[in-house]
């Protein structure tokens, strides 16, 4: 394990975990250097290991800590396995078998059928198709090895079907699995659909699904929820978002129905609720944000891990800020941003990028809507920085489109011009530039800050059609819903120098 890797490990434990780990090495004697190491990270904010080496190089001058480190990490991870056992179906299926496996080679069959008699209900209950298969599979295994005692020949031909029965909807459930890869494989390597060709390359994808799904597949909740995922992704990326928010409603029904085979944590079910409040953000209706939001800091138990409720901490506020700018609440923004946690920006390791971006994203339109220009830029920067670059993702180019706008605030034009020539060769060689990012560019370069009022009304009259297509352009909401461009740059062709004081 690296070493950054490490930190994000001890980073994503949480309260009790931590605890845990700390009393478990109570038992051990002599020097503990691998926790002493376990406490510089988890006491201090490094994200690399440069400034912990020296503060545990001073502690511990004879010692090397690149083995308490490969130390710490086996602990941490053992530590972390024990307690999952107590928590997760999987793992506790998973120490359920190795017991099952150990009684059976001690030459213990009754003790070892009573165990994986115990974990085929577990399986059972938590609907786990997987270790149901290979419960089948060993049941058949300790029948044949004692001799078929006490089992009739129709009994034994039932657990034969049953077992091939589950090797069935396992394979079925692989089928639809595959789909849905491949429905995010190609958004993500050829970007989002803008445009009705778009739309139809995916109909393959669409119409295998729904032959999967009304011919073979059993109604279980994992066939169930991986269809309403298939659909809410697939309706998402067409610009059909009626569609997909009603799937993503029933999605979060499922879930609900089903608690007791959530996982540990529920990520599923958390990014379920993602995508109702990112359906709602797209459609405008932020009015009914406020219920999912709610829902979602529900999830944020204890017992759960740290980089779990770090996460929902991060989505939380960024559907708060969305609220709020697209109100036009640049004030209040402002205020809750002061009092959310100050490392939901430094700890970004326990998020994915594009997470980060939106957060940062959305303290830079704060800033901008409060008239407070550099710290805007300084969030943007920290997005295009990043060394990252996602010519795919709308919420990295909404970024790039801030950030042009942001230097036309300031009036820096000369950046303007060869910022727009390198977005232009760096997007048009990878993606397909939207209507969005053209009227944006077009009028930037055509400066209305600078002209008489009068010119802005012509060229008002001009473009107001374009700008009006736009908007209603289904496609184009995948880029518009962070921010309205189009709104700006009508405030933009309303003014001229004649009106300024």
């Amino acid at each position: 394990m690296s070493q950054i890797a490490l930190i994000r490990l001890v980073k994503s434990m949480s309260k009790s975990e931590k605890r845990h780990f700390r009393l478990s090495t109570r038992k051990q004697s002599g020097q503990k250097e691998y926790l002493d190491l376990f406490n510089l990270i988890d006491r201090n904010h490094f994200s690399r290991m440069d400034g912990i080496e020296d503060v545990f190089r001073d502690k511990h001058p004879g010692s090397s800590m690149q083995n308490a480190a490969r130390y710490l990490e086996k602990l941490l991870t053992d530590c972390l396995i024990q307690s999952k056992i107590k928590e997760d179906n999987v793992f506790r299926l998973f120490h359920g078998l190795m017991r099952v496996n150990v009684l059976a080679e001690r030459n213990l069959p009754e003790e070892s059928y009573r165990e994986l008699k115990k974990m085929q209900q577990l399986a059972t209950v938590s609907e786990n198709h997987f270790f149901q298969s290979l419960i089948y599979r060993l049941e058949l295994n300790c029948l044949a090895d004692g001799n078929f005692n006490n089992i009739t020949e129709k009994a034994l031909v039932e657990k034969q079907m049953k077992a091939r029965d589950m090797l069935k909807t396992i394979r079925d459930t692989h089928d639809l699995y595959s789909l849905f890869e491949l429905l995010k494989y190609r958004l993500i390597h050829s970007g989002k659909v803008l445009s009705e060709e778009g739309r139809k390359q995916l109909n393959d994808l669409l119409l295998s699904e729904l032959g999967l799904v009304t011919g073979r597949i059993k109604n279980n909740f994992e066939s169930r929820k991986l269809h309403l995922l298939f659909q809410s992704f697939f309706f998402t990326d067409i610009g059909d978002y009626k569609s997909a928010l009603k799937n993503f409603y029933e999605l979060n029904r499922l879930f609900e129905q089903n608690r007791s085979i959530w996982n540990h944590p529920p990520l599923d079910y958390l990014f379920s609720l993602d995508g109702i409040l990112d359906s709602l953000k797209t459609m405008g209706l932020h009015q009914e944000m406020p219920f999912y939001i709610d829902k979602m800091q529900q999830l944020a138990d204890p017992g759960y891990p740290e980089h779990f409720r770090f996460l929902i901490e991060k989505l939380t506020v960024i559907a708060e800020l969305t609220m709020l700018t697209s109100a036009g609440k640049y004030k209040q923004a402002l205020e809750y941003i002061h009092k959310s946690n100050p490392l939901l920006l430094k700890m970004h390791t326990l998020v994915h990028y594009e997470k980060q971006w939106e957060l940062l994203f959305y303290f830079a339109l704060s800033y901008m809507g409060a008239k407070d220009l550099n710290r805007a830029q300084k969030y943007i920067n920290d997005i295009l920085l990043t060394g990252k670059i996602s010519y795919q993702s709308m919420i990295y180019k909404a970024a790039m489109l801030l950030n042009i706008i942001i230097h036309y605030e300031r009036g820096n034009n000369e950046y303007l011009d060869y910022e727009i020539r390198s977005y232009k060769r760096s997007f048009q060689l990878k993606a397909k530039l939207t209507k969005t990012e053209r009227m944006v560019f077009k009028v930037v370069s055509l400066r209305p800050g600078r002209n008489k009022s009068q010119k802005n009304k012509l060229l008002w009259t001009k473009l107001a059609p374009l700008i009006s297509g736009i908007e209603k352009d289904k496609y184009e909401m995948q880029l518009r819903k962070y921010f309205d461009f189009t709104g700006w740059i009508k405030e933009k062709l309303e003014s001229g120098t004649d009106d300024n004081p």
